[in-house]
């Protein structure tokens, strides 16, 4: 019986071209499964279901009507594996996985370091494009330190001020462990004290992500004179030169006199400072240094029995093998090094765990990030493969995804049973799937405009030149040193002192004012407003001095993402053209400057905005490890009826509205519609239902039917 099973599970594998030992290898292993728990696989999926299905798995959007045609009109047996092959490596891929990255790395825009995210994000498509193996992504984001002009990785770190955070987060992701409960006492549910985790926290714990700013240039805290105290008088504690002083006043005094005045004194220094505290904010947040020798101190309400309060803490391992810094090695490399190793127990693991349920819609082990010592996978023979597998492919994830494409298994019909909390999932096929948020609003992208994803990877120019001149302006700072800069400030430095006496003659001006109770909230800000501009003035001038205007002006103008977003002019099919009038075609181009569909969900701002299409699908807030949701919703059913993306959709210039405008009969409207939402022709009990819908609307039947299917759940799951 067994070998009869295997036999035609092998039919089934060459009858759809499939051509991975690899691949076979699997669908054995769940064959096996199937058996022992007298299960049966799922019905083969027609190609009508997998190219929707490949499209919105890889590429993350739903295929366009000529893609779909190319795809099944092909007789070539080996298509579904070049198809998956194309899918791969097309920018589609990057920007798919890139959404899927965002949501477990929490990446987001609306941070204090809005220069460094954005940085970051773009790093990552280009590493995701690159295919570089996961051990060695992960290894660069653990070790990666610097200025984000020289990487975005540095984003890593800069997402969460929180270091003890940061250590909870980077388990959880890497290993599938939750350990944040132990940040404050020991787990209640596993085996990690608190201990355990201020050990862990020990490795990336010097990771510094405040520097940056003002602080970076040595500037003396107080003014210095011509002439250095005795070295023996500098050498002693302040509490001994307090004394020395105190006993040997003539000397003192002598040496007072011979001292020359210093050449800023202490008002014009703390002017210097708070200006150049003003010009150096936009370094803020855009650097990580690695301070080695820093390590955490347990905290002052420490009560267990193995540390005292205060107690600081060295570095180790919890589980798996040691990981002591070799010679010449930093503790971050160390840990990255011991957590991407294929001997680490988890970390292969869970990222093959992670795979299986992107592809699958169920991980082998559920939650995919709680795994303790006693989680067993629903299939554990298929996951030590798995694992095997991720090693042999040397962490290649497109290499590995290429072998779960290609089963028999993941080309088999989807299972529309759910599996409740608790029961184990046998993997007759995929599991049913709603679209995600991202995977919704490219496919309107995709009915609306056609494939984008030629500017999916654009290199962001006018970030890398501000980057570029923010690297220069700290290397002229460091150039220049605390004399250099001194030198430019005094430059200006009586325009900084009128413009200070201005701005207490404003302020002596509104406390009277205040005094008297003419004071309006207008005053105010009026105040504020002035104030402002004289640090503006005083910050611009001392930039200017320090390296010169042309450089100096585009530092000022700064960075302004918005100014990158351009909507290119809407080209219109000249058959379509000739149906409309001059005032048709006057609104059209009108209505043009307002449809917010241009680019897909990997090019947006991370997260979108509240109210945003997508935020309103369910898109993550990037505050929790994977915190997107697939549930329906009324708002949801709104927005396909009569928002602002389905009016685009509707709009002649869409593509699909183009198309629909040359289909001819109703009928072959109809049919183009289900091509281009559901990628099929309707059968012949819809064509009967909808050749009375077409009768009883008329003119109104086609957009109708396009609502109706839009709003349907055919188009918003994943068959």
């Amino acid at each position: 019986m067994k070998k009869l099973s295997l036999f035609i599970l092998f039919t089934a594998c060459a009858a759809h071209g499939t051509a991975l030992p690899e691949a076979a290898k699997i669908d054995s292993l769940l064959v096996a499964d199937w058996q022992k728990n007298g299960l049966k696989a799922n019905a083969p999926a027609t190609d009508d279901v997998l190219v929707r299905r490949l499209y919105l798995d890889i590429a993350g959007l739903i295929p366009t009507v000529a893609e779909r045609q190319e795809f099944i009109s092909s007789n070539d047996p080996q298509k579904r594996a070049k198809l998956i092959d194309t899918l791969l490596g097309s920018d589609g891929y990057t920007s798919h996985l890139f959404n899927y990255w965002a949501d477990v790395l929490r990446l987001t825009d609306n941070t204090k370091g809005r220069i460094t995210a954005e940085a970051y994000e773009e790093w990552m498509k280009k590493e995701l494009k690159a295919n570089t193996p996961y051990d060695q992504l992960v290894k660069k984001l653990l070790t990666t330190e610097g200025g984000v002009w020289d990487s975005g990785s540095i984003g890593f770190y800069q997402r969460d001020e929180n270091k003890l955070d940061h250590l909870a987060y980077t388990v959880q992701v890497f290993l599938g462990t939750s350990i944040v409960c132990a940040q404050c006492h020991n787990h209640p549910f596993d085996k990690w004290t608190q201990m355990d985790y201020y050990s862990m926290a020990a490795f990336t714990y010097g990771m510094d992500t405040k520097s940056g700013g003002v602080n970076e240039i040595k500037l003396p805290k107080r003014p210095q004179a011509g002439k250095q105290l005795p070295e023996a008088l500098a050498k002693m504690s302040p509490k001994e030169r307090k004394a020395y002083m105190k006993e040997h006043p003539e000397e003192i005094a002598k040496l007072r006199k011979e001292t020359k005045k210093p050449s800023v004194d202490s008002a014009d220094m703390k002017e210097v400072r708070n200006t150049l505290s003003d010009i150096m904010k936009p370094l803020r947040y855009t650097s990580v240094t690695n301070r080695d020798g820093k390590l955490p101190a347990l905290p002052h309400d420490y009560k267990y029995d193995d540390g005292k309060p205060g107690q600081t803490i060295e570095a180790r391992a919890i589980f798996g093998h040691d990981a002591k810094p070799k010679e010449g090695q930093t503790r971050v490399q160390a840990f990255a090094e011991w957590m991407t190793s294929p001997d680490n127990p988890r970390f292969t693991t869970v990222i093959v765990n992670r795979m299986w349920k992107k592809v699958f819609g169920l991980g082998l082990i559920e939650p995919v990030d709680e795994m303790t010592d006693s989680t067993v996978p629903s299939n554990p023979a298929l996951m030590d493969y798995l694992t095997q597998l991720m090693v042999e492919k040397k962490y290649s994830l497109k290499s590995f995804l290429r072998v779960l494409y290609n089963t028999d298994t993941y080309q088999r019909a989807t299972g529309t049973q759910e599996i409740a909390l608790g029961e184990t999932s046998h993997f007759t096929g995929p599991m049913l799937r709603r679209m995600s948020a991202e995977q919704v609003w490219d496919s309107m992208i995709t009915l609306t405009k056609g494939n984008v994803d030629g500017a999916v990877d654009d290199e962001n120019q006018r970030l890398h030149q501000y980057l570029d001149d923010l690297s220069m302006f700290l290397g002229t700072m460091k150039e220049k040193g605390p004399e250099g800069i001194l030198a430019a400030a005094k430059v200006g430095m009586e325009q900084r002192k009128a413009n200070d006496k201005k701005l207490d003659e404003l302020r002596a001006k509104m406390t009277e004012q205040k005094e008297k109770g003419d004071a309006s909230p207008a005053d105010a800000k009026a105040l504020a407003n002035a104030a402002n501009k004289l640090r503006r003035e005083a910050a611009n001038n001392l930039l200017t001095n320090l390296v010169g205007e042309d450089r100096a002006e585009a530092l000022i103008k700064g960075y302004n993402p918005q100014k990158q977003q351009q909507v290119k002019r809407p080209t219109l099919d000249k058959a379509v053209i000739a149906t409309m009038s001059r005032e048709q075609r006057k609104k059209v181009m009108k209505d043009a400057s307002n449809i917010t569909m241009t680019s897909r969900a990997s090019e947006l701002p991370s997260p979108a905005r509240p109210g945003h299409f997508l935020r309103t699908f369910g898109q993550s807030d990037r505050e929790v490890i994977e915190n997107a949701s697939e549930d329906a919703s009324v708002p949801q059913a709104l927005t396909l009826l009569n928002g602002p993306v389905i009016q685009s959709l509707t709009s002649p210039i869409s593509q699909l509205s183009q198309q629909l405008a040359k289909a001819g009969a109703p009928d072959q409207k109809v049919a183009l519609l289900y091509e281009a939402l559901l990628s099929r022709r309707p059968t012949n009990n819809e064509r009967a239902t909808l050749d009375g819908v077409i009768h009883e609307r008329g003119a109104n039947a086609i957009e109708d039917i396009t609502h109706a299917l839009i709003t349907g759940s055919q188009f918003l799951f994943i068959q």
